[in-house]
């Protein structure tokens, strides 16, 4: 497809770099994600957004678009069929941050284990949804010394050569006491997500299970859940993602051991890499080079120092791990400012929830970091490096890493 040689680019201002990436295409607008209207759309030649806006007919139906992308993994908020039909490109950008959202469920975990008292590497792990990020999980929990069980219906059937990997939902929820959600939102077919865990589901669960959500709310159903806390067939609730977004139940917010408001996929490297990926999809159709790099931008926002101070040898190791993964990021920062939302009135609510989003501080993934393999007990160099995958320096200046991928 020909595109004008001067784009006009409508963009979420949440996108990091497009002005820098886009610009030299065309002229790019910058507008929060959830305000932007078809009138907007209708002057523009080329949508960026994010997961807030919905793309379909009554956005762009009558428009000028010749590209549309996505800078997120899921596209549930994309109608990918009216974009076909319209023969508008699209793109989006699995796996950008994946490393981002499993560095958050990892250390979600290790920060409620030591809140709790809880020895990690004694638990059963059950990743329901195993692509990129579900992927990425699992290993990383392996690396703690979890036990892990997988269950991606869809895989198995499609993958049969890999069937054995997977379990079925029944017996992981009969073996798990972590289950950790990482499923797209589908709302029709056999194996569609919407409510997905519903009363029947958490009815089957080990008591005290703990549940982590970072993939989409609404792929919960939030009485049933509730219910299952106050029951203690749930033992804990570790929300990044809510029914009801922007404005989510006051009371589920207060009931979740960990809340924070849908920024697992925030961390700066997975940002910039969807814009990177957008980039050249949109280079691709132009049938030009893609000359932007990210490399530079990335390299600008490093932190004082990528090495991290070792914690104690006489520490619990799940205690020694949280310290670690809280130098990179503390979650209970972001779990502080969401929990200020519960007090606020519905349309106030929605309002701060979408600023936390949009005036996210910056954080960095946890593989940029480094640690002294000296200073660890050795027991520890697989969890650190697979699990937290943080680099391990060793003696005369060199850095390995066991990447989870």
């Amino acid at each position: 497809m020909a595109l004008s040689p001067s784009l006009r680019i409508l963009a979420d201002e949440n996108i990091p770099c497009a002005r820098a990436a886009f610009g030299p295409l065309g002229s790019v607008t910058l507008v929060p994600g959830r305000a932007i209207t078809a009138s907007d759309v209708q002057a523009a030649d080329v949508l960026l957004v994010r997961s807030v806006t919905q793309v379909d007919a009554s956005l762009i139906q009558n428009h000028a678009l010749q590209f549309v992308g996505s800078a997120t993994i899921g596209t549930d908020h994309v109608d990918q069929d009216f974009l076909h039909e319209r023969s508008i490109p699209f793109a989006h950008a699995p796996g950008s941050n994946a490393d981002s959202v499993a560095d958050y469920v990892i250390t979600a975990l290790l920060h409620h284990a030591a809140r709790t008292g809880t020895d990690l590497p004694t638990r059963t792990v059950g990743i329901v949804g195993c692509g990129n990020t579900g992927r990425r999980v699992a290993r990383r929990c392996e690396a703690l010394g979890c036990r892990v069980l997988r269950n991606d219906p869809p895989r198995a059937e499609n993958e049969p050569e890999h069937a054995n990997q997977f379990v079925p939902l029944e017996a992981l929820l009969h073996e798990a006491d972590i289950i950790s959600l990482h499923v797209p939102l589908t709302t029709s077919g056999r194996h569609a997500t919407q409510h997905l865990v519903d009363a029947e589901v958490v009815a089957a669960m080990q008591p005290g299970t703990w549940l982590v959500n970072t993939s989409r709310g609404a792929v919960i159903e939030a009485d049933a859940v509730r219910h299952g806390l106050h029951k203690g067939s749930i033992g804990a609730l570790l929300f990044d993602v809510w029914p009801n977004e922007p404005a989510p139940s006051p009371d589920l917010i207060r009931d979740a051991a960990i809340a924070t408001p849908h920024i697992a996929g925030y961390a700066y490297d997975g940002k910039v890499r969807g814009t990177y990926m957008l980039y050249q999809a949109l280079c691709d159709v132009l049938d030009r080079p893609a000359t932007w790099q990210p490399n530079d931008i990335l390299a600008a926002h490093a932190p004082a120092t990528w090495h991290l101070s070792p914690p104690s040898a006489r520490w619990p190791r799940t205690d020694a791990w949280h310290a670690l993964a809280q130098h990179a990021y503390t979650i209970a920062d972001d779990d502080r400012r969401m929990r200020a939302l519960a007090s606020h009135p519905l349309e106030k609510r929605a309002k701060a929830f979408a600023e936390l989003r949009r005036t996210y501080p910056l954080r960095r993934e946890m593989n940029r970091y480094t640690v002294s393999e000296a200073s660890l007990l050795p027991a520890w160099h697989r969890p650190v490096s697979g699990g937290l995958t943080m680099q391990l320096s060793a003696p005369g200046g060199t850095s390995s890493q066991m990447r989870s991928t």
